[in-house]
């Protein structure tokens, strides 16, 4: 291994408004390294990979590269310097060949004239895919005929390649979930590839829940924890126990959960599931959702509980099963559906998919509910004042009036006028998605305080919590998915919750 760090991070962070999202990161990646980093959903890891990959703006701190101060800001800059993201989502365009793929954006070096020497670009590609070991990939297949395991290898191939020749030094390779769809076979040649580059020199930092891929391909693993690296271990030290007490972290916190609140649940099921499946996501999903009760379904991203939730809220459509609500048996096309029989949600992207932002708040509370201010169908402003103002009041609600617009509220306050509306609705049954993302302490505890109030007027919540922590401090019972399926079940009484750990076994 070299003397010298390919790699380095100092006191970086992120703030976005009041929310500190990376807190004091301090890495080190050397060349011919795979680093891993592990934690749960919302730990700080993703963001810490677009902030060295030019996709944001670090908040503070410096980074260096070979060496030399290293400041992206934008992703052809981080390129020049040898630094290259492949996303979880592909970037991948389906219909053009796996050459025009790898040389998107960087024709003109095959053109002649107007005209694009296509022989002379094929070559090249064919040049790269053989520098990565994919003698099995045609440089003019459509990339929409390729296995997924062998799109991410041809996107790999694409970000190594720009970054080797922007750089004469050894590449950085950024993975964010690499594994998520893959079979066993795809992964086996995937991490073929990735020791091939290490060989080489080039240096891997791998974002992944699965701890048992993390083992098996790193040098060294960081643990990220609410924002901040908690932790460092050297692979051949750690295993699987070791990484699971690390990520888990401080213990739940009952008091910040207002768990001296927490309901029994009644024996009435106002939500049954029966087999329910959505092709590609998940499959034979049965769970009874009782009056009064948090019910947290938890796992990592790509588990199939957001698609779970999803199709409850009548946003996707089920391939198969049924789902009855208070006994009735019901099918929704849309969300309006769900609205109609009691289902309502709070979606976990608040500025895209809960907010109208060029409205008001009390415009924001009632665009749901509009026939509650309505007289004779047409919408009265005035009730739709009195309104806003009667849950500005229940909620603590912090704004200069009810006419101000809901996009200059601060996070927590604009996530109270979702909740406001959730409740404006008189729903039975609320979906919560991520319900505290993005808010502040402060606000969490109004929230968490919220929640306990609706089950105690007997309403019913299906979690899916921004943190585990969140989660078990929350719920009444817990639901753990992986890979598609129901996987485990746990109790969580107020005065005798489950151990964290057995949860994350079950989850990774």
């Amino acid at each position: 291994m070299s003397s010298e760090a390919l790699f380095t991070t100092h006191d970086i962070g992120k703030v976005y408004g009041t929310n500190t999202v990376l807190q004091d990161i301090n890495i080190r990646v050397w060349p011919g390294e795979i680093v891993g980093l592990i934690g749960e959903n919302g730990a700080g890891k993703s963001t810490l990979l677009k902030i060295i990959a030019g996709v944001e703006e670090p908040s503070m701190g410096t980074m260096q590269m070979n060496g030399q101060n290293f400041r992206a800001g934008s992703m052809l800059n981080a390129n020049e310097s040898g630094i290259g993201m492949v996303f979880q989502e592909q970037s991948l365009i389906n219909n053009l060949t796996v050459a025009q793929n790898i040389f998107l954006g960087r024709e003109k070096q095959f053109s002649k004239g107007n005209f694009i020497i296509w022989s002379k670009m094929n070559a090249a590609a064919r040049n790269v895919l053989n520098a990565m070991g994919l003698e099995d990939i045609s440089e003019k297949a459509k990339v929409r005929d390729l296995s997924f395991a062998m799109r991410q290898m041809v996107e790999i191939a694409k970000v190594f390649d720009i970054v080797s020749a922007a750089s004469n030094n050894h590449a950085l390779i950024l993975l964010d979930e690499p594994t998520t769809v893959l079979s066993d076979e795809e992964m086996v040649v995937l991490f073929d590839k990735i020791r091939q580059m290490k060989q080489r020199g080039n240096a891997i930092i791998l974002i992944s829940h699965r701890l048992q891929e993390v083992l098996e391909i790193t040098d060294r693993i960081y643990v990220f924890k609410d924002g901040k690296l908690t932790a460092e271990v050297e692979t051949q030290h750690a295993d699987e126990a070791i990484l699971y007490e690390k990520m888990v972290g401080r213990e739940t916190n009952s008091e910040y959960f207002v768990s001296d609140r927490q309901t029994v649940p009644a024996q009435e099921a106002v939500l049954e599931v029966k087999d329910l499946s959505m092709f590609g996501s998940f499959k034979n999903v049965s769970f009874n959702l009782y009056k009064g009760e948090v019910l947290g379904l938890c796992g990592v991203e790509g588990s199939g509980k957001e698609d779970v939730c999803a199709v409850l809220c009548g946003d996707q459509a089920k391939t198969h099963g049924a789902i009855k609500v208070h006994q009735r048996k019901v099918d929704f096309k849309s969300p309006s559906d769900a609205r109609d029989v009691g289902i309502i949600s709070v979606p976990k992207n608040r500025r895209e998919d809960g907010i109208i932002d060029i409205l008001s708040l009390a415009e924001n509370i009632s665009v749901a509910n509009y026939q509650k201010n309505a007289v004779y169908r047409l919408i009265s402003n005035k009730n739709q004042r009195e309104n806003a103002k009667h849950w500005v009041r229940s909620l603590g609600i912090r704004c200069s009036s009810v006419n101000q617009r809901i996009i200059n509220l601060s996070g927590g306050n604009a996530q109270k006028v979702i909740f406001a509306r959730v409740l404006d609705s008189e729903c039975p049954i609320l979906v919560l998605d991520h319900p505290t993302r993005g808010v502040d302490v402060g606000a969490k505890g109004d929230i968490y305080a919220l929640i306990r109030s609706i089950t105690e007027k007997g309403g019913s919540v299906l979690l899916m919590g921004d943190t585990l922590d969140e989660s078990l401090g929350l719920s009444s019972r817990i639901l753990v998915m992986k890979d598609g399926m129901i996987c485990g079940e746990f109790d969580c009484p107020a005065d005798n919750k489950p151990e964290q750990v057995d949860i994350v076994r079950l989850m990774l």
